[in-house]
């Protein structure tokens, strides 16, 4: 595989990784607001399949991204602390959907999942990370 094509290779896996990550956090968000709302919409089966569809395609061109730069977790300093923060996104996420009982509760768990969101965000644009 020539340069040319790697780089267009690259460029489509990080624009759909890009599309999917923003689209996680749009039904993330999306679904947070109707359970704040008490909204009959979360029984609705596509809002209950489609985030789970996207977070795995998400996954998924999280890997063959890793492939194609040639760098792993635990190898790659950045890349490590991404995958804590997405990890940690995930555990705020399920508080804030599911283990949290009250509104309060929920709310912080929202806020501490976009702060982890946009932590992820940060180190995948900088490449650089804050902790490790």
């Amino acid at each position: 595989m020539s340069i040319v094509e790697f780089s267009e290779h690259y460029l489509v896996l990080r624009h759909l990784h890009v599309l999917t990550a923003v689209l996680s956090v749009t039904l993330f968000s999306f679904r947070f607001l109707l359970l704040i709302r008490s909204s009959t919409w979360l029984q609705k089966r596509w809002l209950k399949v489609l985030p789970h569809l996207n977070d795995s395609l998400l996954l998924i061109l999280a890997i063959l991204l890793c492939i194609a730069i040639r760098q792993a977790p635990l190898v790659t300093p950045w890349l490590t602390e991404k995958v804590v923060a997405v990890i940690l996104y995930i555990l705020a996420g399920m508080f804030t959907l599911k283990w949290s009982k009250d509104r309060l509760s929920k709310i912080i768990w929202f806020m501490i999942a976009i702060l982890m969101f946009a932590y992820t965000a940060y180190i995948a644009i900088n490449k650089t990370p804050l902790i490790l």
